[in-house]
């Protein structure tokens, strides 16, 4: 991997860690976060940090543990709001069978 690259790489982890945090605050506000591409650009990501050389994967750890630790996050705030959709269907569901 050229220097280029590793730089390209970590600016790409970057965006990515903060896409994830905006995600979750949005969530937390109760918006709908557009998740268009997201999958493929950390599929590029994971790729690049793979086939690069050993000691650049481990200059890459300390990036792709935040960024993990920032999904890990997410997906609990999204469950989070799931449950309560989940809920509040439930209790209108059960409001409607009372009338």
């Amino acid at each position: 991997m050229t220097t280029q690259a590793q730089a390209s790489t970590i600016e790409e982890l970057t965006a990515l860690q903060k896409f994830f945090s905006n995600a979750e605050t949005q969530l937390k506000a109760g918006n709908i976060v557009d998740m268009t591409g997201i999958d493929q650009r950390i599929s590029n990501v994971c790729r690049a940090v793979q086939e690069s050389a050993p000691e650049l994967q481990q200059a890459f750890l300390p990036e792709l543990t935040t960024l993990i630790q920032l999904l890990g996050d997410y997906e609990r705030e999204l469950r989070t709001l799931q449950a309560a959709f989940a809920n509040k269907a439930s209790g209108t569901a059960n409001d409607d069978s009372k009338s």
